[in-house]
């Protein structure tokens, strides 16, 4: 196996054992046992947890990113689109130990970089909404840079406040995600969201 392969094999299984268990309770020695190789060899791939958790978020960001442009090609709307990235979201909350979250303020590079893609994703949500106002979908008279901002304090909110101790995380996720985006969306654009929300 190469070190290539062998970087991916440990990156896949320690971001695996981070959202089960939470990031704090897996060691390293955890990671090197799940995938029965030594130490040694894993710290000579990588040299600590955070190092190692950077690198599963960078590849579990870019593998979102592939996977919902080669969706987007042949979605016939925006709202299918938004469809898809709420049933994603859902499907990956319905897996991940909340602790996983509020382990990860703990982490400051890996904080540093979520920032970052969430900067460089608000030029491209931009984009999408000006698709969306152009063909009917959203609004027009909201101001969506105060709208994405708003949405990043309410999640900070829900991990300082750890309202996930008293909620499913899928459940937060609907009960706000959901509602607000039908609070953005046009009466067609809502009108389309509950029939393709309907079929599954």
């Amino acid at each position: 196996m190469s070190r290539c392969d062998l970087q991916h094999r440990v990156v896949e299984k320690a971001m695996s054992l981070f959202k089960e268990r939470g990031i704090k309770a897996v060691k390293m020695d955890d990671i090197a046992a799940s995938l029965s190789i030594s130490k040694r060899t894993l710290y000579e791939l990588y040299e600590n947890k955070e190092q190692l958790l950077l690198e599963g978020i960078s590849l579990q960001i870019s593998s979102n990113h592939s996977n919902l442009e080669h969706f987007a090609q042949t979605a016939s709307n925006e709202m299918e689109i938004v469809i898809y990235v709420i049933k994603r979201k859902l499907e990956e909350l319905g897996s991940v130990n909340p602790l996983f979250f509020s382990d990860l303020n703990k982490y400051d590079h890996a904080l540093r970089f979520l920032q970052q893609s969430r900067e460089q994703n608000r030029k491209q949500t931009m984009l999408f909404i000006n698709k969306g106002i152009e063909h009917g979908y959203f609004m027009s008279d909201l101001n969506y840079d105060i709208i994405s901002k708003i949405s990043d304090g309410v999640i900070n909110h829900v991990v300082e406040t750890k309202l996930y101790e008293q909620y499913p995380l899928r459940d937060l996720f609907v009960n706000y995600v959901f509602v607000q985006i039908r609070g953005l969306c046009t009466e067609k654009g809502i009108s389309m969201l509950d029939e393709i929300f309907s079929n599954p």
